[in-house]
């Protein structure tokens, strides 16, 4: 099984709640530099560069029309009923973030449920996190935050509507979960960040077209809102002050991904260079991204994403192919993020079993660590009904 059934969603959307909150504390704990610190590239920026976290979208970079990434809702259906139209799919996700020194530990259970148009999911996020800030010496954070969220998909064309190659799909996060994080300097709580999780949609259209679906498009936006309550200690009077407000964010991405050997003519036949090209896909997005956090300005920033992925060795060279094909999987961004992994699909007798490991680094504010590392790994098991 090719692709997004290994990662079947995971955690798709960045711990946008959690990141907020950390850049609330940060930006308090900097009194004497609010200036600098509001400046760089913190908190739910931070969101805007892993809209997803499983396997091969953090090596992808989560492009918005890749068939297999599912970072797109809308490519839900396409990930899944290619291969199978009746199923249930059962992931797990783990994930090591590391900024500075802070540490993250996420884990992501995934159920998906495939009844052909039509594709179903929950998905459940727990992140435990904790470390120090590297511009703050002694100032120790702890982070916790729960998500759960709900999709569904369907593609079009297998509807009475007989739309061809169109999907759409829905994420939405289930209101009531919560994030909170804690600063400490010498054992005593500097500051304190409660959020809320109020609004988490993302609707997602793709349409794939040519012959043997070679060109893709899609599109899907992110808008998130949480509410946020912040304790902090003003070091020069020891008082607590508190405050409350919203969090605001939302991403939109479109792109397009290509298999750029089917109109050439040169992926037709079955020798082992044809086989490779009809396998070896191109991507890019463009996204923009606007942004509200309590307490500071609204800010935008734009960003481009490319990459690619291609089967290791054709099924001839491989001397596995009755249990396994191997892919490679890249991308970067304009604002120099990069990430590599692998696509483990099991074949054969092998073939309800896949995985897909990778790393990424993301850039990110000085105070922090100035980038962000992620290890991932998904893997998931098919149950075809």
């Amino acid at each position: 099984m090719r692709g997004g059934i290994a990662a079947v969603a995971g955690a798709r959307l960045m711990t946008k709640a959690a990141v907020t909150g950390l850049m609330a504390l940060v930006v308090s704990l900097a009194a004497g530099c609010v200036a600098n610190a509001t400046a760089q590239e913190i908190g739910t920026d931070v969101a805007g560069l892993n809209l997803c976290l499983y396997g091969d979208c953090e090596a992808r970079g989560a492009y918005a029309a890749d068939p297999f990434g599912m970072a797109n809702p809308g490519t839900l259906p396409v990930g899944v009923l290619t291969y199978v139209s009746r199923g249930v799919f059962v992931s797990g996700s783990y994930f090591r973030l590391n900024a500075g020194g802070v540490g993250v530990n996420i884990e992501s259970p995934s159920l998906t449920v495939a009844l052909d148009p039509w594709v179903f999911q929950v998905n459940v996020v727990q992140a435990d996190g904790e470390g120090g800030a590297d511009s703050f010496p002694g100032v120790h954070l702890d982070l916790r935050t729960t998500m759960v969220r709900l999709a569904a998909g369907v593609d079009l064309g297998r509807t009475r509507l007989g739309l061809k190659g169109l999907s759409v799909g829905l994420l939405a996060g289930v209101p009531g979960t919560t994030s909170d994080l804690s600063g400490t300097f010498g054992g005593v709580t500097v500051a304190d960040s409660h959020e809320d999780h109020e609004v988490g949609l993302a609707p997602g259209i793709h349409w794939r077209g040519g012959q043997g679906d070679w060109f893709n498009v899609g599109t899907f936006m992110n808008v998130e809102r949480h509410h946020e309550t912040q304790q902090v200690l003003d070091p020069a009077t020891f008082t607590t002050t508190q405050r409350h407000g919203t969090s605001n964010a939302w991403f939109l991405r479109a792109g397009l991904s290509l298999v750029p050997a089917v109109p050439l003519g040169i992926s037709k036949g079955n020798a082992p260079l044809n086989e490779w090209c009809r396998e070896f896909r191109l991507a890019a997005d463009v996204e923009y991204r606007n942004l509200s956090p309590l307490a500071e300005g609204t800010r935008s920033a734009q960003a481009g994403y490319f990459g690619a992925d291609a089967r290791v060795v054709p099924d001839a060279w491989n001397p596995l192919v009755d249990y396994l094909r191997v892919y490679v999987i890249g991308g970067v961004d304009t604002n120099g993020g990069w990430g590599i992994g692998a696509g483990l699909y099991g074949n054969g007798v092998m073939e309800f079993l896949s995985c897909n490991p990778a790393y990424s680094s993301r850039p990110l504010a000085e105070s922090l660590g100035d980038r962000v590392d992620i290890w991932a790994a998904t893997c998931s098991i098919a149950f075809a009904l």
